[in-house]
């Protein structure tokens, strides 16, 4: 997890937290419910890493019933999912979050991935609309537009491919290293019956 998944994450658990001091949960034991939470607050405010895998999502769990329309929840309960080898329930979590919020680039990336990863690293037209859309929306996610050009390249469409890659190049800052590596997978689309380019 990224150290802004890792802060976001701490600001989602904090909220999920906060209101549970306010109204509790039931079936927690006998210990008070402020002092329990208390000491999970300043868990997830000192060291949100050490939270078990258990523990967070209780914690995503109670912030998905607090704040129902909110996709980062459900993107988490992804990476969780997702790091215990659950792909396909991960997948899952990230829909949820895309219904919350069609726009939310983590979730549109995590979901392609996940599917490439289900279809044996073959690239579905879901996937390639999914990674297509992420970099739309975030132009800086490089990646997600080389996979939705490997996602054209493996349905057939070179041409499609071609230009997807031709346009990420041509966005690239003249000194982006990335460059270098463009202009032969652009060359190999250019010729016919030419091979799926490897992303990243």
């Amino acid at each position: 997890m990224t150290l802004r998944n890792g802060i976001i994450l701490a600001l989602c658990l904090a909220v999920a937290v906060g209101g549970y001091l306010l109204v509790g949960k039931p079936g927690m034991g006998d210990q008070p419910m402020a002092d329990r939470q208390a000491g999970l607050m300043e868990k997830v405010r000192t060291n949100p890493q050490s939270l078990t895998p258990a523990e967070t999502l209780s914690r995503l769990e109670a912030t998905v019933k607090e704040r129902p329309d909110d996709p980062q929840p459900h993107y988490f309960i992804g990476e969780i999912l997702h790091s215990q080898g659950r792909t396909a329930d991960a997948a899952r979590a990230y829909q949820s979050a895309l219904r919350r919020d069609n726009e939310f680039v983590p979730a549109l990336l995590a979901l392609a991935d996940s599917l490439v990863e289900l279809n044996n690293g073959a690239v579905s037209p879901e996937a390639t609309r999914l990674f297509a859309k992420a970099y739309e929306l975030d132009e800086t996610q490089v990646r997600a537009g080389m996979w939705a050009a490997m996602g054209a390249a493996q349905a057939g469409d070179q041409e499609k491919a071609e230009q997807a890659m031709r346009y990420i190049y041509s966005r690239l800052p003249e000194d982006d290293p990335r460059r270098e590596r463009f202009a032969p997978m652009i060359e190999a689309l250019s010729q016919p019956e030419a091979p799926a380019p490897e992303a990243e």
